[in-house]
């Protein structure tokens, strides 16, 4: 269950292998505690997921204290059904605290701290070691990155979610530099050309991102 969607590199064939998209999202549904969580996401995360420091070995559920599973939020991006990756990280993004056991798992070299710092601005790498980033909501009205010159030219990103909230989280359309992008994930060459990602959020779920050519490609 654990290391279920570990796949990054070929989900459309993960999907295709559990029967598609429609099964794919059942199980994960299941996997996340889909219904519960829209009921009560505090209690979900904090009684149906973790259950205690390193409790996740034969559990049939997410454990975002565990690090194989840091990625399958994202698993919605390619599966149509993106707006489920915004309720499953926004929930997940509530057990980080200011309080003493305010950080889930081993930070093991800041790993834990770079989750929650790029699901919060609404951009993460969805397949490690190549350049693609998932997107979803963030939880920031205005987000300003200083970027590297020597790879980005104006220096500077800004990601706009006006409006953002907890009632107000699903991403009706994305906007890139001014054009409409349709995409559930954005390449690392798109993103050294581009000044701003503006997203347009509201209270329910919309069709943005929902086609199968949204999703992100399996890797060559």
């Amino acid at each position: 269950w654990q290391y279920q969607w570990l796949v990054p590199q070929d989900l459309p064939g993960m999907t295709d292998l559990i029967g598609g998209r429609q099964a794919a999202n059942d199980r994960l549904d299941a996997f996340f505690a889909y219904d519960q969580l829209l009921k009560d996401p505090v209690k979900t995360t904090r009684e149906v997921w973790v259950n205690g420091a390193y409790d996740y070995y034969n559990a049939d559920k997410y454990n975002p204290q565990n690090e194989p599973d840091l990625i399958a939020p994202y698993t919605y991006l390619s599966t149509g059904q993106p707006w489920k990756t915004t309720d499953v990280v926004h929930a997940a993004l509530t057990l980080f605290t200011d309080e003493p056991t305010g950080m889930t798992g081993n930070d093991d070299l800041g790993t834990m701290s770079a989750w929650n710092v790029l699901s919060a601005i609404g951009l993460f790498p969805v397949q490690p070691g190549y350049p693609t980033w998932g997107l979803t909501t963030p939880v920031f009205d205005r987000v300003d990155l200083r970027l590297d010159r020597r790879y980005h030219p104006g220096g500077h990103l800004t990601i706009n979610a006006p409006g953002t909230s907890d009632g107000n989280r699903y991403i009706q359309k994305v906007r890139t530099d001014a054009s409409p992008y349709d995409r559930t994930y954005l390449t690392t060459g798109a993103l050294r050309g581009l000044r701003s990602i503006d997203y347009t959020v509201g209270p329910r779920p919309s069709t943005w991102g929902t086609s199968t050519q949204a999703a992100p490609p399996a890797l060559k």
